[in-house]
Order: structure tokens, then C-alpha cells, then sequence
């Protein structure tokens, strides 16, 4: 039996700080991978499925020799947490984020961000 990839958007593995502000409290953690619909990224914090979050991110002039730079900036949904559940012996967290609201500046500059990196 094959998968079917079910993804819209090509993501691109990058470790980048972010800043998530949603739930309970602002939490900084560090990208995995990313797209122009959305995002997966560590949190030494949980967050709960649907919860409603609003990220940032630096993306500098030359990132990896690929790209214009600047702030991006986008509202999100969490659709999925790994592990499932909250535990006090969990690290962080894998957190997958699908965007709702990106504005045109910050699309610009990731989209520019991750077709270069795909090349």
C-alpha cells in the first residue's frame, strides 16, 4: 500500500529561533522544517490541538546562502503535538503548525526563502 503525500506546500528542514505567543504564554523554541502553509517546530513547552497561536521569525539576509531576509511573521493552528499528551518527563515537544493569516511582506519573504532552498 503507498502513501499519498497529502502536503499542498514543499517544506524545508531549517533550524531557525521562533517566538510563539499563544495558550498560556510566549515560548521561544526552534524550527524543524517549514512552508509556506505551515510550520513544525520544537517547544520545550506542550500546547494543545486547535489551539490558536501567533509566531515570528528571523530569517537572515543569506540564510543559508538562499534568500532575501527579514522578520516573518504569521498567525497559526496547532494541528498536531508529539508526544500526544502533556508529562512532566518530556523535554519538548514537536509541534506542527498550519498557517491561517501570513501577512503579504512575511509571504514574500518565505516564499522566497523556500524556493531558493529548494534549488
Amino acid at each position: 500500500m503507498s502513501t499519498r503525500e497529502r502536503r499542498q506546500a514543499p517544506r524545508v528542514d531549517v533550524n531557525l529561533p521562533i517566538t510563539v505567543e499563544g495558550g498560556t504564554a510566549e515560548v521561544s523554541g526552534k524550527t524543524l522544517n517549514i512552508s509556506t502553509n505551515g510550520i513544525y517546530f520544537e517547544s520545550p513547552r506542550f500546547m494543545e490541538p486547535l489551539t490558536r497561536v501567533m509566531m515570528s521569525l528571523v530569517i537572515q539576509d543569506g540564510a543559508l546562502d538562499k534568500g532575501k531576509g527579514g522578520e516573518v511573521q504569521f498567525d497559526g493552528i496547532v494541528v498536531r503535538v508529539e508526544p500526544e499528551e502533556r508529562s512532566p518527563d518530556v523535554l519538548s515537544y514537536k509541534v506542527a503548525v498550519f498557517f491561517t493569516r501570513v501577512p503579504e511582506k512575511s509571504m514574500a519573504i518565505l516564499k522566497d526563502f523556500v524556493e531558493k532552498s529548494l534549488q
